[in-house]
């Protein structure tokens, strides 16, 4: 069972996930590629999520993206749930198409922590040698899209009704990183487009070192959507709450986080004993949706 996480207002995440077994039912297609951009928009759409970055591989995906309501758990829920209903009517198989274990969530409290998951985000099919450029990547990613620029998807055919309560089309508008927002449109645009520029290079210069080439456009396309990757799944690694290269940053959410186990734990367990009327702290999300208990409000 996974330690409880506080879930406030206005955090800014970075969500991954993977699908089940590692594989490669998001491999892109129109069809597929429809399926993420709709399930992601009405998301967003649904639970007031801005949404900074985007990039679904094969196997798995991430997104930049800030919670404004403190509800991005049933964003989640929505999301996968109707992505792997989607999917799995488009290929024909039944039971879970996401992997079991709940998705990562990484809080990003500094500006400079926003900016690298993001330029992470965008340059993942680079990194994993798919590609040679983020632009490259046939399947759904954000690098083409400029923030205040809306996207809006048609309702995909295959699972949903013509008359039933989805929307037959979603808007899907990304918006700047809270940290940068301040930054005009053009610079904003400029320092995204310097970093991936810049993390590219890099990466191409690691690869001539190596003697490697990317897969390519082409041969991705060309996969069947229910093989795995060759190589073995890294596992029993750390699951890191928080990301920041900023210490002080990092070593203040840490703290925040510690705080908010002890008191929940405190309260839980004044909960079970009976006392009906503990106070949970900020950012309880589960027990006060299941349960109604009382909840301290953000500071």
């Amino acid at each position: 069972m996974s330690l409880p996480r506080p879930v406030l207002p206005g955090e800014t995440v970075l969500m991954t996930r993977r699908c089940t077994q590692r594989q490669l039912l998001l491999r892109p297609s129109p069809r597929v590629n429809q399926v993420l951009r709709f399930c992601l928009a009405a998301a967003a759409e649904r639970y007031g999520v801005e949404v900074h970055a985007f990039c679904f591989l094969s196997n798995h995906c991430h997104v930049v993206l800030t919670d404004v309501r403190g509800n991005r758990p049933a964003f989640y829920r929505w999301f996968f749930e109707f992505t792997a209903k989607c999917l799995n009517a488009l290929y024909g198989r039944w039971e879970n198409l996401w992997a079991t274990e709940a998705p990562s969530d990484v809080k990003l409290p500094d500006g400079e922590a926003q900016l690298a998951k993001l330029v992470y985000t965008l340059t993942n099919p680079v990194t994993a040698g798919l590609v040679a450029r983020s632009r490259m990547w046939p399947g759904v990613h954000s690098c083409a899209l400029d923030p205040g620029q809306p996207l809006r998807v048609e309702r995909p055919v295959g699972f949903f009704r013509a008359e039933g309560p989805v929307p037959p089309s979603a808007t899907l508008e990304l918006k700047p990183l809270p940290a940068w927002a301040h930054l005009p449109r053009e610079d904003y645009r400029a320092l995204l487009n310097g970093a991936i520029v810049e993390r590219e290079a890099a990466l191409a210069t690691e690869r001539a070192a190596a003697g490697r080439a990317v897969l390519g456009p082409r041969r991705v396309l060309a996969q069947s959507p229910f093989d795995t990757p060759a190589t073995h799944a890294p596992r029993r690694q750390l699951s890191p709450r928080v990301a920041s290269t900023n210490k002080w940053a990092r070593i203040e959410a840490l703290q925040r986080l510690k705080a908010f186990l002890e008191h929940y734990r405190r309260a839980l367990a004044a909960f079970r004993s009976g006392v009906r009327d503990v106070v949970f702290p900020p950012g309880t999300y589960a027990i006060r949706l299941h349960a109604g208990v009382c909840c301290a409000a953000p500071s």
